[in-house]
């Protein structure tokens, strides 16, 4: 009788912790990246994965666990100083039954427990993973650079069956109930059986698919590297509608699909540099629905008799389509807020259904007065589904969250925090009720001429054999990409080039 009481416990004290799961990329077939789980400040690292037999476990955080993971001036984690696996940018944890799956660009499939980050089993995919694993019914699959569509048993990392597309897979799997959905660069649409393997159906769209699919309803939403838009059938791969947009690509980018719309963001067609881009067009505006008309007329090549330069159609980078026949009514007044060489963030829908994006602007409501490479600011805000204005979120003052026009951060929500991230400067929140922001992580504590208090940080200082570099060394150089945290019971998941990172509130501060 006591064992049995004492199992049950256990068993209860694990529900409690994962009450709820992350199985796919940005938790859903919509790709919504959001759930009703809160995780408040402050924050500290529970553990980090660095490998098949490495896992350093935070001592504050359970009985026996024996790491100093505590952050603190002139303090660096005892992190090894390589790994011989590279994880890809593009790739979010993803969480179901108290596991954490991901994969290498090495090609190693990996789960782990997401209480305390030990390796359950590893597999292989030939060619590397470069995106996100995917989730449902015991079942894992994974899509490979090579081809290779591959689902395993949750449990025991067993083989269920292998698919072989032979062009290159960077899209994410899309898991709507038994049904698994990929795309890859020759631009063909595929569907299997998640238990089976069994090919559903495949459709040849009209250019390579680089970027993310999202599915939602009846329909799967495709964008292709010519900009074209498809709306699929589920059930039978056949086209139900289609739309062009502007933009130069869908790379690092997926669409989202919200209350009847489906969200698309691209890469600008002029992409590299947005410093200081449509600042003439925020200095002659005087009031937020001034800005709003203008820039609006700037999207449209209004240059205002020269007084507005670069004003162009090819700015346009975000559009809010109808799910039903891929339609707009409406331009998003949002103007250039990325560069570097990275696409604009896709947007996000936090707790109260609101759909948020960044915004370049004079009059920021959420995040600060200024920001890097504008003489205004970024700002996030909700899209108003009748005119593509703002929706801003206004606490009456700022969160003085970090923004920089050529680093900005994924989004994803938990509960009222909106969580940000980026692999440089690393992971924040802000807390949309009351507008109060926490820089909760950075690789190096100093770094890049700058001193990052966040209340995690791996190094104090960037080592000397690896200055430009992350804290570790890995096997090859990371694939570029941008993803938010995810969030599954009590803890929020990140993924580093060289690890996974749990990150639990600190009941200690």
């Amino acid at each position: 009788m006591k064992i049995q009481i004492f199992l049950f416990l256990i068993f209860m004290a694990s529900s409690e912790i994962f009450p709820q799961e992350w199985p796919q990329h940005q938790r859903d077939a919509a790709r919504t990246g959001r759930t009703n789980i809160e995780v408040p400040p402050p924050y500290r690292t529970r553990w980090i994965w660095l490998g098949d037999d490495l896992t350093l476990r935070n001592q504050n955080s359970e009985p026996g666990w024996t790491d100093n993971l505590t952050s603190q001036e002139g303090y660096s984690f005892p992190l090894p100083d390589s790994v011989p696996f590279t994880i890809s940018q593009m790739v979010q944890p993803v969480i179901s039954n108290g596991k954490v799956f991901f994969g290498t660009q090495e090609g190693s499939a990996y789960a782990i427990t997401a209480f305390d980050g030990a390796t359950l089993w590893k597999s292989e995919v030939s060619g590397g993973i470069l995106v996100s694993a995917a989730v449902n019914d015991g079942v894992v699959v994974f899509a490979g650079v090579a081809g290779i569509v591959k689902a395993f048993d949750i449990d025991d990392g067993s083989t269920l069956w292998t698919q072989q597309l032979k062009y290159t897979i960077t899209t994410a799997p899309c898991i709507v109930g038994e049904s698994v959905f990929v795309a890859d660069h020759r631009g063909r649409a595929s569907a299997f059986d998640i238990h089976s393997g069994s090919l559903l159906w495949q459709k040849n769209l009209s250019a390579p698919v680089t970027g993310g699919i999202a599915a939602s309803g009846s329909s799967v939403f495709i964008p292709c590297e010519d900009m074209m838009v498809y709306a699929l059938s589920q059930q039978t791969g056949e086209i139900k509608a289609s739309k062009q947009v502007r933009g130069q690509s869908f790379r690092m980018t997926f669409p989202v699909v919200f209350n009847e719309f489906l969200y698309v963001t691209s890469a600008m067609t002029p992409l590299m540099g947005s410093e200081y881009v449509m600042e003439e067009v925020m200095e002659s505006s005087l009031t937020l629905e001034d800005e709003e008309n203008n820039i609006r007329l700037w999207l449209q090549g209004n240059d205002n008799g020269g007084n507005w330069p670069r004003a162009s159609v090819d700015w346009q980078h975000v559009f809010a389509l109808d799910t039903t026949n891929l339609q707009s009514s409406f331009i998003i007044a949002a103007g250039p807020v990325e560069g570097c060489g990275y696409p604009p963030d896709p947007v996000v829908v936090d707790y109260m259904d609101r759909v948020l994006c960044w915004w370049k602007t004079r009059f920021p409501k959420l995040t600060s007065e200024s920001a890097f490479g504008t003489n205004y600011s970024l700002d996030i805000c909700g899209i108003n589904t009748t005119n593509g204005n703002r929706i801003p979120i206004d606490n009456g003052h700022l969160s003085n969250a970090l923004q920089e026009t050529d680093n900005l951060f994924a989004m994803s929500t938990g509960g009222k925090y909106l969580w940000l991230r980026q692999d440089f400067r690393g992971t924040q929140v802000i807390d949309l009720s009351n507008s109060t922001s926490t820089h909760v992580q950075a690789q190096i504590r100093r770094q890049d001429g700058g001193y990052w208090a966040a209340n995690i940080c791996y190094l104090d200082q960037n080592p000397p054999y690896n200055f430009k570099g992350g804290p570790v060394i890995t096997g090859q150089t990371s694939i570029a990409g941008r993803t938010a945290p995810s969030i599954a019971g009590n803890l929020v998941f990140i993924s580093e080039s060289f690890g996974i990172v749990a990150i639990e509130h600190d009941n200690q501060k």
